[in-house]
C-alpha cells in the first residue's frame, strides 16, 4: 500500500479569540497548497482514500488537494487525525481502511513526524513542513507495520531522499 502523510497548510496565527480548531488556511496557505497539491499529482499521487483530522485547516488542505487531483472519493473526517494522533490511531485507521491502494492522511505535527520515523525506523522524528507531503510504501506483516521512503514535497522542493 502506498501511504501519503500531508502536513495542512499555512493557517492564521493562535489567537484567544479564535479557537485552534477552527483556524483556518491564510490566503498564501491555500495557494501554496494549491501548488504542491499540483506537484504532488506530478508525482503519480492518485489516492483512492483521504482521511483528514476534524480541525478546519487539515479539513480545507485535504479539499484542495482532492479538487487538485480530481478526486473522486469522499474525503472522510477521522478523529484519530486530531493533534495527539499516535501509533494507536494509525492502527485503527489501519484496521477500518487495509483495503485501500493509496492512502493519506491530512494532519498535524508533530504527530505526522512522529508516525513517518517510527514507519521508517528512522528514531527521529521526521519534521514535516506546513503543506508537505511525504510518501511511503507501507508494508504490514503480522500486525507489524514498516515503511520505505518514496518522495517528499516541502515547499518549492521535490525530494527523492529524506532530508
Amino acid at each position: 500500500m502506498k501511504l501519503c502523510l500531508v502536513r495542512h497548510g499555512e493557517a492564521v496565527e493562535r489567537t484567544s479569540q479564535l479557537d485552534d480548531s477552527w483556524r483556518y488556511l491564510t490566503s498564501a496557505g491555500r495557494e501554496s497548497f494549491r501548488t504542491i497539491s499540483t506537484k504532488a499529482g506530478k508525482q503519480g499521487l492518485a489516492p483512492d482514500c483521504i482521511l483528514v483530522s476534524p480541525l478546519v485547516r487539515a479539513v480545507q488542505t485535504a479539499e484542495i488537494l482532492a479538487q487538485v487531483l480530481a478526486y473522486q472519493g469522499p474525503v472522510e473526517v477521522a478523529g484519530e487525525l486530531s493533534p495527539g494522533f499516535d501509533l494507536g490511531g494509525f492502527r485503527k485507521i489501519m484496521e477500518r481502511m487495509g483495503d485501500c491502494r493509496e492512502l493519506v492522511l491530512v494532519g498535524h505535527e508533530p504527530d505526522l513526524g512522529i508516525l513517518a520515523a517510527q514507519l521508517l525506523g528512522t528514531g527521529d522524528a521526521v519534521h514535516l513542513k506546513k503543506g508537505a507531503v511525504l510518501s511511503l510504501k507501507l508494508d504490514i506483516r503480522n500486525g507489524a507495520a514498516s515503511a520505505r521512503f518514496r518522495w517528499l514535497i516541502a515547499g518549492n522542493k521535490v525530494s527523492k531522499e529524506l532530508p
